[in-house]
C-alpha cells in the first residue's frame, strides 16, 4: 500500500451550476453539502490526504484577488483548457500582507490528515502582471515570499502536504530553473511539511533532471503527458514520487489492476523515497459522478500497489 491525495479543483454538479447562475437562497447550503460529499468520498476510498475541493473557487489563485494591493483584470483561458482564470494585477510594492488566505477559502470541516494546493511562483508571475516589479525576476521572488506566508499558516494548521502547481514549468518550452530554486527555496527553507511539485499540460522528459534538483520534497507527474517510459530513466531516491495515474481529462474509469501493475513498475525502477499517486490534474474536467468513481479507484489503486 502507497499513499494518495488528489489536487485542484473539483466539478459542480449540474444542480450546483444551475444555483450558482441564478444565485439561489440556498447557494450555500448547496455549496456545504457539495463540499462534503466529495471529503467524505475522499475519507471512503481510504485517500492518504484529503483536500478541499474548492468548489467556491473560481480558479486556483482567485483566493489572492482579495489583498489590497492586488486588481483583478480580465479573464484569460487556462492554456489551451476550455476554462479560465482571472488575471491579477499586482499594483503594490508589498505583496505579503495576507497569512491566512488560503486558509481562510478552505472548508473547516477536513480531517487532521489534510493537504492544500497552491500555484508555485514561476507558474504563478507567467499567468499573472506587476506594475511595481517589472523584472519577472523581482516579481516571482516577491509573490514567493507572499506565498511563503501563506504556506506558514496552512502549516500552522496542521496541513501536513503543500502540493505546488507548476504548470507552466511543463507548458513552456523555455524555462529558467535558476530562477525557479531560487523561489522554491524561500517557499520551502526550513519548513515542517512535506512540498510537492506538480507538473501537468505538457511534457517534461527532457527536464526531469532539472527537476529532480529543485529544493521540494518531491515531484508529481502527470502521466498522460510525460511518458512513464520517461521517469522510469531516473532514481528518486531522495525525493518522493507521485504518479498521475488518474486522467482528469476524460470519462473513462481507470482499471484499477492495469493501474497497479504501472505504478508498481515505474516505482520498481525509480526507488523512490517515498511513493503516491494522484490525479494528473483538476478533476473538474470531468462530471461530478465520474469524478466521485475516479477517486474510489483512487484509492483502489493506493492499497493494491506495493509499498516502496
Amino acid at each position: 500500500m502507497i499513499s494518495s491525495y488528489t489536487f485542484g479543483i473539483y466539478p459542480r454538479s449540474e444542480e450546483l451550476i444551475e444555483a450558482t447562475r441564478k444565485n439561489t437562497e440556498n447557494l450555500d447550503s448547496l455549496f456545504q453539502k457539495e463540499t462534503e460529499e466529495y471529503i467524505s468520498a475522499q475519507k471512503n476510498a481510504g485517500l492518504g490526504f484529503v483536500s478541499d475541493p474548492l468548489l467556491k473557487w473560481d480558479d486556483i489563485f482567485r483566493p489572492f484577488s482579495n489583498l489590497s494591493s492586488v486588481t483583478p483584470t480580465a479573464l484569460n483561458r487556462i492554456y489551451e483548457m476550455n476554462t479560465f482564470y482571472r488575471v491579477l494585477s499586482f499594483d503594490g510594492q508589498d505583496l505579503v500582507g495576507g497569512g491566512n488566505i488560503v486558509q481562510s477559502n478552505l472548508d473547516s470541516s477536513l480531517p487532521k490528515n489534510k493537504t492544500a494546493a497552491i500555484p508555485e511562483p514561476f507558474t504563478f508571475a507567467e499567468l499573472h502582471t506587476s506594475n511595481k516589479f517589472k523584472r519577472k525576476e523581482d516579481f516571482t521572488i516577491n509573490l514567493a515570499k507572499m506565498l511563503r506566508v501563506e504556506i506558514d499558516s496552512l502549516v500552522k494548521s496542521g496541513f501536513e502536504a503543500i502540493q505546488l502547481l507548476g504548470p507552466s514549468i511543463a507548458y513552456n518550452n523555455e524555462v529558467d530553473f535558476g530562477l525557479v530554486s531560487d523561489a522554491l527555496k524561500i517557499l520551502t527553507s526550513g519548513l515542517e511539511a512535506k512540498t510537492i511539485l506538480h507538473t501537468y499540460f505538457g511534457d517534461v522528459s527532457k527536464k526531469i533532471e532539472s527537476l529532480l534538483d529543485l529544493p521540494v520534497s518531491g515531484l508529481g507527474f502527470d502521466i498522460t503527458t510525460t511518458p512513464a517510459s520517461s521517469i522510469e530513466k531516473h532514481s528518486f531516491s531522495d525525493k518522493l514520487l507521485t504518479v498521475g495515474i488518474i486522467n482528469s481529462f476524460n470519462t473513462a474509469i481507470e482499471k484499477p489492476q492495469e493501474c497497479i501493475k504501472q505504478v508498481d513498475e515505474i516505482n520498481a525502477k525509480t526507488k523512490p523515497k517515498e511513493s503516491y499517486v494522484s490525479t494528473n490534474f483538476d478533476l473538474e474536467y470531468v462530471p461530478k459522478e465520474f469524478a466521485m468513481n475516479k477517486i474510489s479507484v483512487l484509492g483502489e489503486i493506493a492499497r493494491g500497489a506495493k509499498d516502496v
